[in-house]
């Protein structure tokens, strides 16, 4: 070491003794810099850089969020068309039914005055209408006790009714033989129109 610094001139040095004050402030100064200021905004760099990821993961979470709201929206808004133009559908439909004025007319025509014929009425039941369009198709089922001659004579008044009445299929039984009367179960249906 004293060999280098013998090398050196303290004379020369002296000259430049005001550029190596200079050049040794400005270290220390960068040296202050680095450790005080330039560390602590990189730790608050870091911090901050942090926080916005963390912003981003959470501005994503919503944003899938608020996506996942859209579509159930969406098929809300679908869910609520297809129930309006059931709600119509319906309105049209009740609408279109027959009275209980036809209904009562027509069970009238095929019960009428069959007790003066021998026969019994058991049950007269209507099942459920079938829309055909501006027609409804009204099934039902009825029950009777009769002779089979009397049977024939209803079958014979049905159809030379004015309304038509198709007997689909009937089934016959015939009880004991000391009892005159037969059980006859009839499946029945007649078309009506719609009301206005």
């Amino acid at each position: 070491m004293r060999e280098i610094l013998s090398r050196f001139e303290i004379s020369k040095i002296a000259k430049y003794r005001e550029a190596i004050l200079i050049v040794m402030v400005m270290a220390a100064v960068a040296f202050f810099f680095y450790n005080y200021i330039s560390s602590k905004d990189l730790t608050e760099a870091k911090r901050l850089d942090v926080q916005i990821h963390e912003t981003m993961v959470e501005i994503n979470k919503i944003s899938a969020e608020m996506q996942e709201t859209q579509r159930v929206a969406e098929r809300l808004r679908e869910a609520m068309e297809k129930l309006k133009e059931m709600e119509e559908r319906f309105v049209i439909t009740q609408n279109k039914l027959p009275s209980d004025k036809q209904l009562s007319s027509i069970l009238k025509d095929l019960v009428g005055e069959d007790a003066k014929r021998d026969i019994k009425i058991a049950s007269l039941r209507p099942m459920p209408l079938e829309s055909k369009n501006e027609y409804f198709r009204l099934p039902f089922q009825m029950n009777m006790q009769a002779r089979f001659k009397s049977f024939g004579e209803y079958l014979a008044r049905i159809e030379d009714m004015p309304r038509i009445v198709t007997v689909e299929n009937f089934r016959i039984d015939a009880k004991e033989e000391s009892h005159p009367l037969l059980a006859i179960q009839l499946f029945m249906s007649t078309y009506v129109l719609g009301g206005q």
